[in-house]
């Protein structure tokens, strides 16, 4: 079968997407398959449609309307990925509801409010341009996946979309297990990630905060940067808690990791509706526990395997971070347990399997309607 995966990030960039390709595609070549990645940012629209005259299965990972648009002229079925949430008023809250009332919450959502500036208002009609957009690649697409149960729930199509989790590569044959030996003195807890308000590095902080009136010694090492460091660092300082809280800005995944690998837990704040934060899932591959908080797909990709707290609930995140301080050996077969339970569910070749099993479905389906 010859597939095409297509995204829309440059090489250079970073991206969870990205990842999620360069996871997969080894694997798929791996079963027999052909494997060919179009970029709609740097790659012409010449090597867009050489790429999809060549497939078999065009995989989408963005809302690009004219590539499903090509893939729908020249006869390819296309399987669409939704890795962010698809509505902006769902961005914060969320509740389940079905397709016309979450349409109309949008509409209601996006609509101008009366007192705003002209730049506003106009920005408003871009809002829409871009929701029929996405509603109108959605439409062309002939399979609908998500990156977590969450996202697939979020989105209130009257339509089926399966889902398959982002691989992550884990080397189970050569595990040691992780002891007290390998964490870091004073015991240390971890935040990765953009450094912007959804995040909500500033309730982790604050939790550090009430900690530090305790007289306890640990440390928080944050991983990232965003147009929030700034704030955030002076929050530290007005906290008083900076001796304790160090901004290590952007590090290499690799080093990312090891980091992580030192870790009584790495720590998810988000106060928005986090899809599937990838970070979780590297959290467990290097044995670590995760405290985070309930949104979106978070709890999912913890399973019962980390510690959970209410959005933005400062006392709550504190709480269990004095827990982890208090029963580190109880972190650790929380870590062990997130462990196999990422080997297990978000292994590159389940997740190959699973997507080919879509791909079938679709190449058969497409065989009994000619």
């Amino acid at each position: 079968m010859k597939i095409l995966m297509q995204h829309r990030h440059s090489e250079q960039e970073i991206s969870g997407v990205s990842t999620y390709i360069q996871a997969l595609s080894p694997v798929l070549q791996n079963k027999g398959h052909e494997v060919r990645v179009v970029s709609t940012k740097e790659d012409d629209l010449q090597k867009w449609i050489k790429a999809i005259q060549w497939s078999d299965i065009v995989h989408m990972n963005s809302n690009h309307l004219l590539f499903a648009t090509l893939s729908k002229l020249l006869g390819k079925k296309a399987i669409i990925k939704y890795h962010y949430p698809f509505y902006q008023s769902t961005h914060f809250e969320y509740t389940k509801t079905d397709f016309p009332r979450r349409l109309k919450q949008e509409i209601i959502h996006l609509l101008q409010k009366k007192n705003y500036p002209l730049k506003w208002k106009l920005y408003t009609a871009v809002k829409f341009s871009r929701l029929i957009t996405r509603l109108s690649t959605a439409f062309l697409s002939d399979r609908h996946i998500a990156c977590s149960q969450f996202l697939a729930e979020s989105y209130s199509f009257p339509l089926k979309i399966d889902t398959v989790y982002n691989p992550i590569v884990i080397d189970r044959e050569s595990v040691v297990l992780k002891t007290r030996d390998d964490l870091h003195q004073p015991l240390l807890f971890v935040f990765v990630g953009r450094l912007q308000n959804d995040k909500g590095v500033d309730v982790l902080l604050k939790a550090v905060k009430i900690l530090k009136s305790e007289s306890r010694e640990f440390k928080v090492w944050i991983i990232g940067d965003g147009s929030e460091r700034n704030n955030l660092e002076k929050l530290a300082s007005d906290l008083e808690i900076s001796d304790s809280v160090k901004f290590l800005g952007k590090r290499p995944n690799s080093e990312v990791k090891s980091i992580m690998g030192l870790a009584l837990a790495v720590v998810a704040p988000s106060r928005w509706q986090e899809p599937a934060a990838y970070i979780v899932v590297e959290a467990s591959s290097m044995q670590t526990c995760s405290i985070v908080s309930q949104v979106g797909g978070l709890p999912e990709l913890v399973g019962t395997h980390g510690f959970l707290f209410n959005n933005e609930d400062v006392v709550g995140l504190a709480d269990w971070m004095k827990y982890c301080l208090d029963h580190p050996e109880e972190a650790l077969q929380k870590g062990w347990q997130a462990y196999q339970y990422a080997a297990e569910n978000f292994s590159p070749s389940l997740i190959a399997d699973q997507f080919l099993q879509i791909c079938t479905e679709l190449t058969n389906l497409s065989t009994e309607t000619v």
